[in-house]
């Protein structure tokens, strides 16, 4: 019993208390609005905003802005080499992900989204597979895409004729993904000095790297480990027996004529020509098919103006990197047709790129990954006897 007016005392002095600094804070409330009321307006001039530098030798490189490329500076230098004011700037500056990878403790750790996205605008940029190919995402590492391989058939019948059924006929493309990985080891030295220009070096070297990978299997890849098992377009035209392939019978690129590119054009079936391209390398495009459009009457001021650039005979001309440069006898200089019915490109995952300072760390040196999982699959070229939507020219 006397405990439990111990405690009515106690709550009766801390309601009397909290009573009394109620009054207090109302009467403070009071007198401020009264002086508030009286004083007369001061003018402030506002901070005119003073533009951040963004510390960078030459031009940025690689990335999209100068805010991107400082970002991706802040969070290496903060993150990876543990200067503190470059990670506190960066996490007052950027705003929290709701997913963090920045924990060097487990060995690597995900670089800021704007260097990843940087790489994949770049590869997509460099890259002429994601760009010309039908493009498909996957979400698995195995993927079977139905193909039309027969369709059915009509026939002609007389008046109380059973009818003849008919069967469509049809096949599986697989597309199993392939890891695809390029590395670097950078010293850290060379971080602290000039991290925005290194990183946007990085960034280019990356996608140029992948992008280079990336055709040379769609393109060339003859199935060996070297472009991941997969065989490439190019490839397949120059050691299968094709009916879209048109042999010119010449042995170098100066010798081809007009009607050899025409001839070609011609064995393209008609549901492809719609979407029709070239697709060649530069250097096929200026030593050859350009010189034949002079030759029949384009000017070279038409040429040098932009008017015919990137067509030849009516159609659009797509480059690559990976096919002939400086074809011989018996190799493919270039295909006509369209590629988004004749290959597909699956992706699994977008570009992730990470970056450790363990590994190296008697050297002092950063290293950096990027990864990507894709496959390139030319499925549709016709067979010997009939030609299917892209269609080729050799020597």
């Amino acid at each position: 019993m006397a405990e439990v007016e111990k405690l009515a005392a106690e709550a009766a002095e801390l309601e009397q208390r909290l009573a009394q600094e109620t009054a207090i804070a109302e009467k403070i409330a009071s007198l401020r609005g009264k002086v508030a009321a009286s004083a007369k307006p001061v003018a402030v001039e506002a901070e005119a905003p003073v533009a951040r530098k963004v510390q960078h030798v030459g031009r940025v490189r690689g990335f999209a802005s100068a805010d991107d490329a400082e970002v991706c500076g802040r969070w290496i230098r903060g993150f990876l080499l543990n200067r503190t004011e470059d990670r506190a700037w960066y996490e007052r500056n950027v705003e929290e992900r709701a997913l963090s990878s920045n924990d060097n403790a487990k060995g690597a750790v995900f670089i800021p989204e704007t260097f990843a996205a940087s790489v994949i605008r770049l590869v997509d940029q460099y890259t002429a597979i994601p760009q010309q190919a039908n493009v498909i995402p996957m979400s698995s590492n195995t993927l079977y895409i139905p193909r039309r391989t027969g369709g059915n058939t009509a026939y002609f019948v007389n008046d109380n004729t059973e009818t003849t059924a008919s069967d469509m006929a049809t096949d599986n493309v697989l597309l199993s993904t392939k890891d695809c990985r390029v590395a670097t080891r950078v010293p850290n030295s060379l971080i602290e000095d000039s991290v925005i220009d290194l990183a946007g070096l990085v960034a280019q070297e990356f996608a140029l790297a992948l992008s280079r990978k990336i055709d040379d299997a769609g393109f060339a890849g003859d199935g060996t480990s070297t472009h991941g098992g997969i065989r490439g377009i190019q490839w397949r035209f120059e050691n299968e027996t094709l009916a879209g392939e048109n042999d010119s019978g010449e042995s170098s690129l100066s010798a081809l004529t007009i009607d050899d590119f025409v001839e070609t054009v011609g064995k393209l079936p008609s549901y492809a020509r719609p979407t029709a391209a070239w697709y060649v390398t530069p250097q096929v495009y200026s030593t050859c098919m350009l010189p034949l459009m002079l030759e029949k009457g384009l000017s070279a001021a038409e040429i040098a103006g932009g008017v015919s650039e990137g067509r030849f005979l009516g159609y659009p001309v797509y480059f690559n990197n990976s096919m002939r440069t400086a074809p011989t006898s018996d190799q493919v200089i270039a295909l006509f047709g369209d590629m988004k019915m004749s290959t597909h490109f699956g992706l699994r995952s977008q570009i992730a790129v990470r970056a450790s300072t363990d590994r190296y760390i008697e050297f002092d040196q950063t290293y950096f990954v990027a990864s990507v999982r894709f496959d390139v699959v030319t499925s549709d070229l016709g067979d010997a006897t009939t030609a299917g939507p892209v269609v080729s020219l050799r020597l």
